[in-house]
């Protein structure tokens, strides 16, 4: 997943905004009513309650969790409709994604989530979106969290080609074309595409797609308040998150409950090459306070960032439940200084980075390859 959320440079511009209505961390709640707006722009009318303006530009949260940012420069450019914001309910999704896919799709729906697929059984596509975000749940409250639930209904499209969500990811974002699915906190979508190519088709098919399951992660986090959708986003511990739940231990834990099922065996065979090729040392520090190795050696971010979170949750399950809980507590909006990174990581984990390096390779030179 990329996080720039809607355009370059969406955080910074908007560091210093006034803030309009702003959920507190933690429970949901507003500071503030959150009344509805309408922006018109274009020969269009956008409803939704403004999260922040900067007397230039309004980014506005619409009823069916898009975010818009919208020319806004004084309050003679919008205007109010009502004195309580709701999200569109999962019925009126539907009927709105239906006619947006037409008849050549299904819309089906689950207690969470709406889900565009070709033509057949809700239980074939929609059913296994419903059960990660069930696991989900399970994994983080046996483990103290208490999560918010979902304030929109969560929206996945499944393509039937390839072809048609490469053209789809073409018309709003430069992508990786090795990707099968992506999740956008500007959509606030996850889209992939039908990959059986014929095969039979059963509940486990998105199971059995990592990329899937690591996209589905990121939409269930944003949306239950263990990242936000509107705060700086600390790349390692997203992306590591999201590579956890790819391992089958992690996202099906009453059915593969070994340590061994929770090992993420494609990153952990790449991250110990890295070992072997002296490329991990320093890379832990450089991680806490930058993305910037994202960019520049995208396959040693993943697999480190992955062997932090692995070796965290494993060896310091209760520190690495207080760093996940004091970042879900940020400030939405508010820049993120390398400074502050490094200091709320050390609050959690300590900030000897090379007495920390060193037992996590201690950690990985016990730890045995998975024999699948």
């Amino acid at each position: 997943m990329r996080v720039n959320l809607i355009k370059k440079g969406l955080i910074v511009s908007f560091a210093c905004v006034m803030i309009l209505f702003v959920a507190e961390a933690g429970n949901g709640q507003s500071k503030q009513p959150p009344v509805t707006i309408e922006v018109p722009y274009k020969q269009k009318s956008y409803l939704g309650r403004p999260l922040a303006w900067d007397g230039r530009e309004m980014m506005l949260l619409r009823r069916d969790g898009k975010v818009s940012i919208l020319p806004v420069k004084t309050d003679r450019d919008y205007s109010t409709v009502s004195a309580d914001f709701k999200p569109y309910s999962a019925s009126e999704m539907r009927r709105r994604l239906q006619s947006e896919f037409g008849n050549k799709y299904d819309v089906s729906l689950t207690h969470d989530f709406v889900v565009v697929h070709p033509p057949g059984s809700p239980q074939v596509w929609a059913t296994p979106f419903q059960q990660l975000y069930a696991r989900f749940q399970a994994y983080f409250s046996t483990r103290g969290f208490r999560l918010q639930n979902p304030e929109f209904p969560m929206v996945a499209i499944v393509l039937r080609t390839r072809g048609e969500f490469d053209r789809m990811l073409k018309a709003f974002h430069n992508y990786d074309p090795s990707i099968l699915g992506y999740y956008s906190p500007k959509s606030n979508r996850i889209i992939t595409y039908d990959q059986t190519e014929g095969r039979s088709k059963d509940k486990s098919w998105l199971f059995n797609a990592g990329t899937i399951l690591h996209e589905a992660t990121h939409q269930t986090a944003f949306n239950t308040g263990l990242h936000s959708r509107f705060a700086p986003v600390v790349r390692w511990e997203s992306e590591g998150l999201a590579m956890l739940f790819e391992a089958r231990g992690v996202n099906n834990s009453q059915n593969f409950p070994r340590q061994e099922d929770r090992i993420h065996a494609s990153r952990l065979s790449q991250l110990k090459q890295l070992y072997r090729e002296g490329k991990v040392q320093g890379k832990m520090a450089e991680l806490v306070v930058s993305d910037d190795l994202f960019r520049a050696n995208a396959q040693a971010a993943y697999a480190i960032s992955w062997g932090m979170t692995f070796y965290f949750s494993e060896a310091m399950p209760s520190k690495y439940k207080q760093f996940l809980k004091n970042d879900a507590a940020r400030t939405d909006f508010a820049s993120y200084s390398k400074k502050q990174r490094s200091a709320d990581f050390a609050k959690a984990f300590g900030g000897d980075f090379k007495e920390l390096e060193a037992r996590m390779k201690r950690f990985y030179q016990e730890l045995k390859q998975p024999d699948r």
